[in-house]
């Protein structure tokens, strides 16, 4: 979902993050929704007992994103998210987005935004269910090619449900 510069200027604040940077903070309120402008983003939980990061979900440009759930629930956040890149996102906090969604003509961005963050999570339920890990490393790949190369392949793996080692064996196979 595409949205103008005009629009996300004059209702969102643009910010940067460097790379590495976590975005939101498992533990913490999430008050703001992004719109992620450039750079690529990943959603991972971590598990204190194991000392394990699981990746769940990696976002490129022009999509939404928050911890949906904190959000809503005004809870703590259940998993990070964190700038893979660098990341140029605009951000509005949940006072203005209300605001801006009580007018009429902008009450269909928030069922857009909804809409689109349900059907990434059926996407990737199915993807999951329907797709091999190799299948959904091709997928990633096509996305953008670029991109993916500046994603550690650790996180990748993770994303997909399968060991570093199994993801070589994927990459050798394909290359």
């Amino acid at each position: 979902m595409t949205l103008n510069l005009d629009f996300l200027s004059q209702y969102f604040t643009e910010v940067h993050f460097d790379k590495d940077a976590l975005i939101t903070r498992a533990g913490d309120v999430e008050h703001s929704l992004y719109y992620l402008s450039e750079g690529i983003v990943r959603f991972f939980y971590y598990n204190p007992t194991t000392d394990k990061e699981t990746t769940v979900d990696i976002l490129f440009a022009e999509q939404f994103f928050m911890s949906y759930a904190s959000f809503v629930k005004r809870e703590p956040s259940l998993f990070s998210i964190q700038a893979l890149k660098e990341v140029t996102a605009y951000k509005i906090g949940r006072e203005h987005l209300e605001h801006l969604i009580e007018q009429q003509e902008y009450l269909q961005i928030k069922a857009d935004i909804l809409e689109h963050l349900l059907i990434e999570k059926m996407q990737r339920e199915a993807q999951f269910l329907l797709q091999s890990p190799e299948e959904i490393y091709c997928n990633l790949l096509e996305k953008d090619p670029k991109l993916i190369q500046n994603i550690p392949l650790k996180y990748i793996a993770s994303y997909i449900g399968i060991t570093p080692q199994a993801l070589s064996r994927i990459r050798k196979r394909i290359f």
